[in-house]
């Protein structure tokens, strides 16, 4: 399974020559739902899954969009669109536009249907402005969705045994059934998504808006800088969440980016007296981990999550990795936890216990029915002409034990672009560097780790980058109590209430890394 990241044609709109950021919001009466543009039909929340609780304070509908920005007049899809509205009586006139990433991961699947119940952070800045999620096309809710269940069949075969983890067989099938259906590949990229944000912003009548991504969701929102002149709508300030930099394939950069977050892990553990005591030498524990698996894989049990029947796989290094890799994302036992139970994970594997990973792997079966993995790939695929830095250029040497993950995952995606044979799209190229930008980055991010952000943040005149110890993979996710989730949150508040002001983040220095001891 690839890693998903929990993304310029030239457009007929006219060319806006300055872009305007006020410096503090507006408030006023944000757009009623009965003025509405043309392009948005009134759905019942029920159609996206809403929670009652969640439905009763928003409106769902969907937007139709050019497939094409490029050839306004031409074919159209449909983009599912949920408008929380904000529990002040005086919100901000500029919504917050919160996306997901992947690509192809569900905006309103996973963040607006259970994240915003799960968690704090995001009920907190609804307290200010409306909240507008866009599930982006291709994905779960709108239409069409580049589902690909073949994958699962492929996952299952490859823990078996029973095909290469690179054969992109499975695609290939799906990839004929998007044929067959009239489906163009080549309108499923960063740049028309990006163009979706202003559309459905001026679709629902806001004149300003601010952005909102995390993963993938931070290189759309590099996109939608990029574009910031180019529609009517005004983006006043991005947020990006675990950051993408739009030159390297990620895929590719595994092997390094898993390095840099289990070092920074490694140093908090033997930094804190509890962990290192109960967990001494976890460098030299985990290495010796992946160097016995390569040697030497060992059997464990894998369940298949929609049939729970059971079989048996050979876990290898590589699949160790991936399995620890949601612990690193996620770096927390339980949503109430305040600690991660890495270190105990990696002294129970080097006495012989995996156990504990078997539910990660199994877990990573099935994804088919909430990712867009067609989608995934147009995505990745599209944007081959951005990838003009290697790993080892932008990031310290990793450990050579994990530096084959990275080759497999990338050749994995190789494949499937050969199979694709997707319209590549112009190198990325950053423009309206003005627009003011907070930069979020997490200690243990092993997909997106802080020197990406911290790149990026180099690129643009007004950027504010903060990493927030203890945490994984999008920063603004944090399990509710969790000191982190409070300051994300305030850091957040405070660049929304002004975006060229330098945010108040005092409360950095109250957070350190925690552990689970047993």
């Amino acid at each position: 399974m690839n890693r998903r990241l929990p993304h310029f044609c030239s457009f007929t709109l006219l060319t806006v020559a300055v872009v305007a950021t006020s410096s503090s919001a507006v408030h006023g009466a944000t757009p009623d739902r009965a003025s509405f543009g043309t392009a948005w039909q009134t759905v019942d929340c029920k159609t996206f899954d809403l929670p009652a609780a969640i439905a009763a304070q928003t409106d769902c509908g969907y937007v139709t969009v050019p497939e094409q920005h490029a050839q306004p007049q031409g074919r159209t899809i449909q983009l599912a669109v949920v408008r929380a509205r904000s529990t002040s009586k005086a919100p901000a006139a500029d919504p917050l536009f919160v996306e997901q990433g992947g690509p192809g991961d569900s905006t309103i699947g996973v963040i607006v249907d259970k994240a915003l119940l799960a968690f704090s952070e995001l009920p907190a800045l609804l307290k200010s402005r409306d909240l507008i999620f866009v599930e982006e096309r291709g994905t779960r809710y709108s239409k069409p969705f580049l589902s690909c269940p073949e994958l699962d069949a492929h996952n299952i075969a490859v823990a078996k045994g029973e095909k290469d983890y690179t054969d992109p067989s499975w695609f290939k099938v799906c990839n004929d059934r998007f044929k067959q259906q009239g489906i163009n590949p080549n309108a499923f990229n960063t740049l028309e998504n990006a163009a979706d944000v202003y559309f459905v912003a001026e679709t629902l009548g806001y004149p300003q808006f601010n952005y909102y991504g995390v993963s993938y969701g931070t290189l759309l929102g590099q996109y939608v800088i990029a574009q910031a002149d180019k529609h009517k709508a005004k983006l006043r300030s991005v947020i990006l969440d675990g950051v993408v930099r739009p030159d390297i394939d990620f895929n590719l950069a595994s092997g390094h980016t898993f390095s840099y977050a289990l070092r920074n892990l490694f140093h908090a553990c033997a930094q804190d007296q509890q962990c290192s005591s109960a967990y001494p030498n976890l460098e030299q524990k985990f290495l010796a981990i992946i160097n016995q698996l390569n040697q030497k894989p060992v059997p464990l049990t894998l369940t298949i999550p929609s049939s729970k029947k059971t079989f048996v796989t050979q876990l290898d290094g590589n699949a160790f990795l991936i399995g620890l890799e949601a612990y690193l994302a996620r770096p927390y036992s339980g949503e109430s936890a305040h600690g991660t139970s890495i270190p105990k994970f990696i002294q129970a594997a080097s006495q012989g216990n995996f156990g504990w990973i078997a539910e990660k792997l199994s877990e990573n079966l099935e994804s088919s029915n909430d990712s867009a993995k067609g989608m995934y790939h147009t995505v990745l695929c599209a944007r081959a002409k951005s990838i003009q830095v290697t790993p080892s250029q932008v990031l310290p040497p990793p450990y050579p034990q994990l530096i084959p993950v990275g080759i497999r995952e990338g050749e994995a995606v190789t494949k499937v672009c050969d199979v694709l044979q997707a319209e590549l799209k112009p190198p990325f190229v950053y423009e309206n560097p003005e627009v003011p930008t907070l930069v979020l980055n997490g200690a243990y991010d092993p997909v997106t780790p802080q020197p990406y952000g911290e790149a990026v943040a180099r690129n643009l005149k007004t950027a504010y980058v903060y990493t927030f110890p203890g945490v994984g993979h999008g920063s603004l996710f944090a399990p509710k109590g969790m000191p982190a989730g409070v300051c994300v949150t305030q850091i957040a508040d405070s660049f929304l209430a002004n975006p060229k002001q330098t945010p108040d983040s005092s409360c950095l220095t109250q957070i350190k890394p925690a552990f689970v001891i047993e």
